[in-house]
């Protein structure tokens, strides 16, 4: 008598291996995610400028005896990657006059700029852009100071021309003024910063994405080469 043979195994699609593929798609996903925020990292790192990423020059120019950017809030709550003093780095700023008249440049506790400046004319920035880089601002009426702004004993940072500081977490004012005092300020602008936080990210993300896409890996494959199987009717 001849034997009669069984027909191959087949697999089944069962809910549990849909589910594996469903939770490797999104860990797959969320890695992909990662991947273009590292590959963005890497591109934005090779922008900067002898290690900074900068913005200017820009022209600037005021009617009063200062520029100011009021209250560079640096420091808060939440993870020390994104909120510690090493999330700027080193900020240098540049300021070429464009009226033969020396341009100071100084940074300070925001308090004590305030109190400087009280009664001073000057204009405030209340907004400024990137890419081009342009400030808005907003004239504030008053006299000249009472004294020259390199006299002031405050600034945890200052310079005629240049300046660079290492941030550190507080409150701070960045001025802009001639060196002498005077009104009419005048001048060319480039501020930049080594931001060491865009290598953290960058490097943070990348790793993240390959851990995720071997997660993703570990659910899918097995799911997909394997499972159970039934005789043919």
């Amino acid at each position: 008598m001849t034997a009669i043979s069984s027909p191959p195994a087949r697999r089944t699609w069962g809910g549990g291996r849909t589910v594996l593929v469903v939770v490797g798609g999104l860990f797959g996903m969320v890695s992909l995610i990662l991947f273009a925020i590292g590959g963005f990292g890497l591109w934005a790192q090779q922008q900067r400028d002898n290690g900074s990423f900068t913005v200017g020059p820009e022209r600037v120019t005021t009617s009063t005896s200062a520029l100011l950017a009021p209250s560079l809030d640096i420091g808060g709550t939440g993870p020390d990657a994104f909120y510690s003093d090493d999330f700027l780095g080193e900020v240098q700023i540049d300021a070429t006059s464009k009226n033969g008249t020396p341009v100071f440049i100084g940074i300070g506790p925001a308090a004590e700029v305030a109190a400087y400046l009280k009664g001073v004319g000057y204009d405030e920035v209340a907004d400024f852009d990137v890419d081009p880089f342009k400030l808005s601002t907003t004239a504030r009426a008053g006299d000249k100071p009472a004294a020259a702004p390199a006299d002031q004993s405050f600034w945890v940072a200052g310079g005629t021309g240049s300046v660079r500081w290492n941030a550190t977490g507080g409150d701070w004012s960045v001025v802009i003024m001639n060196a002498d005092g005077s009104s009419n300020v005048d001048a060319e602008l480039s501020m930049g910063a080594t931001l060491p936080v865009v290598e953290g990210i960058t490097i943070g993300s990348l790793i993240g994405g390959v851990v995720l896409l071997i997660i993703a890996a570990a659910f899918i494959v097995p799911a997909v080469v394997t499972g159970p199987r039934r005789a043919g009717a």
